[in-house]
């Protein structure tokens, strides 16, 4: 249903429609599934923040599970009634999510306090307590057909993530004890990890938004989005 550009409520139900149907994707919309999230690529150099745990990331195949079984939609908003605004747009979109799951495969460098760390293998980062916030800024783009559409010029993500949870095949070879300390000192020092590590899994996961909610918004005339 068509909501009141000033009736919050509504809007932010229609996202929270959009981001669970997502879970299949809109190709009439060219909007592709959301589960998984793919990221592609994702690189890290960490250290900054600690002399005792440095290290290159290289994670490919990245992939961020559940965000469209358990994503909340908290807030939508910066919509204007006139489909011919002449003002960029500032919309800021807040998703909650009490778990998601980052899967990879990685290949890391480096030194966890006297040891060095070089292995490769499946990587998992359970994230829990999630909220984004994306702060979207679009201009009104008058197209041949008459409509005006959506034209994203930036596009913002900021990430608070309470905690991070690692798992991580064929360190040390897998050797055991070697693993599960690793892992424990990993885990026990998840903020100070997350320094280096959620900044890119969040540029990473802005883009993917940013891509979708282009298409959108190249489908759906803004003068169509609301009741009048």
């Amino acid at each position: 249903k068509l909501c009141k550009v000033e009736d919050e409520t509504c809007l932010v139900a229609q996202a929270q429609t959009f981001l669970k149907a997502s879970k299949v994707g809109f190709p009439e919309l060219k909007v592709a599934s959301l589960e998984p999230l793919d990221l592609g690529t994702v690189h890290v150099e960490s250290g900054a923040q600690s002399e005792s745990i440095r290290f290159k990331l290289l994670l490919t195949q990245t992939k961020l599970y559940d965000l469209t079984n358990k994503g909340v939609v908290k807030s939508l908003k910066g919509f204007v009634k006139d489909p011919t605004f002449s003002k960029p747009l500032k919309l800021v979109l807040v998703i909650d999510a009490p778990q998601l799951e980052l899967r990879s495969k990685y290949d890391v460098n480096g030194k966890l306090l006297v040891l060095p760390i070089v292995s490769k293998g499946d990587m998992s980062l359970k994230l829990s307590e999630v909220q984004v916030k994306s702060r979207i800024t679009a201009v009104p783009e008058k197209r041949s057909d008459g409509h005006t559409y959506l034209s994203i010029t930036d596009y913002k993500m900021l990430a608070k993530i309470k905690n991070g949870h690692f798992n991580m095949s064929n360190l040390f070879n897998d050797n055991v004890e070697l693993r599960e300390s690793t892992l424990k000192v990993l885990n026990e020092n998840w903020r100070t990890l997350a320094v280096d590590i959620q900044p890119k899994v969040t540029d990473a996961t802005a883009v993917v938004f940013r891509s979708v909610l282009q298409n959108l918004f190249n489908s759906v005339p803004y003068d169509s989005f609301f009741k009048n």
